[in-house]
């Protein structure tokens, strides 16, 4: 395989909808307490775009190297079994470093709380993609797609917002719409990750591979597809009732257009031939990207003025 062609193949752009969506996700929760930031905000995607890629490339890398026979053909013949090798590790060793220089100016801003957290990042993706048993290969694959991309984006993503822009001092409501949106993109964030395993049934249970849909068969897991779409809905009507936001129901519009996204997912995944499943996990990795999306643009419109006393080019 040329090597343009194996850096490519494992990229999975659309896998990078996820890690982007909750950071907008976490940046809609600071705004609603007017302490949204730029450059935390850039930084942050930054951050998570690398760091899905550096584990991309390395679940690629240990597939290859251990046969896992998830990704590259197996009749590749030895010597670019070889060069395929070296390419995805250094590839993943690069994007690593990415991440770790963007973590630098991070942990400035955040303090220390950021390195624990980007050390249980670092440890939760490499279980993730690499050790004995990478927990992508087995039903607990999407618990490390609810933590990551949900509680630890969303609320990592606010937090090191808020406290860069109050210099430290936090109030708990602050936080109060990021645990309940952490919680609302995780579960999205399993249902992308139930779509990979659905769409690839066939081919990981060839090769030892039990993911969640490998455990409990496509049926059973398009009923976990459809009780997490209304169990989000469910959380988020709990969260603007606590919160007590007079938006006349706007604040509803994200929730109710990315259910019905998936609604449509969930008939496909029943009616859809197989060899079209794999359009559902791009729709489902989208569905992640509008819900941040939508909510940081209602949030931003709706959400206190901006409290911030920095400003850029004098504006």
């Amino acid at each position: 395989m040329p090597l343009h062609a194996t850096i490519f193949s494992k990229v999975r752009l659309s896998s990078l909808m996820m890690g982007i969506g909750g950071v907008l996700a976490g940046t809609a929760c600071a705004s609603l307490s007017g302490n949204s930031e730029l450059i935390p905000a850039t930084l942050c995607f930054l951050f998570v775009i690398f760091a899905q890629q550096s584990g991309n490339f390395y679940y690629s890398y240990f597939d290859l190297r251990h046969k896992g026979g998830g990704h590259i053909a197996n009749r590749m013949v030895q010597k670019e079994k070889k060069s395929s090798m070296n390419v995805l590790r250094e590839c993943s060793i690069a994007m690593l470093l990415l991440t770790v220089m963007i973590g630098f100016p991070l942990v400035s801003m955040g303090g220390w709380w950021t390195i624990l957290l980007g050390v249980f990042i670092f440890l939760t993706g490499w279980l993730s993609c690499g050790g004995s048993n990478p927990l992508l290969r087995t039903p607990f694959g999407v618990v490390c797609s609810f933590i990551l991309f949900g509680p630890v984006c969303v609320i990592g993503t606010c937090l090191l917002q808020v406290v860069h822009e109050s210099k430290g001092h936090i109030e708990w409501s602050y936080l109060i719409p990021a645990i309940y949106m952490g919680i609302i993109i995780g579960l999205m964030c399993v249902n992308s990750t139930l779509l990979y395993g659905y769409a690839n049934l066939t081919t990981d249970l060839r090769n030892s591979k039990v993911t969640l849909i490998g455990a409990v068969g496509r049926r059973i897991g398009r009923y976990i597809f459809l009780m997490n779409g209304i169990l989000y809905t469910l959380i988020t009507v709990v969260m603007f009732m606590q919160l007590h936001l007079e938006l006349n129901g706007v604040d509803f519009i994200p929730s109710i257009v990315c259910l019905l996204v998936d609604l449509y997912i969930w008939w496909q995944m029943k009616v859809r031939p197989r060899y079209l499943y794999y359009q559902l996990i791009d729709i489902g990795n989208f569905n992640v990207l509008l819900m941040g999306l939508l909510s940081y643009i209602i949030f931003e419109i709706t959400g206190n003025p901006d409290l911030s006393h920095m400003s850029f080019f004098g504006l």
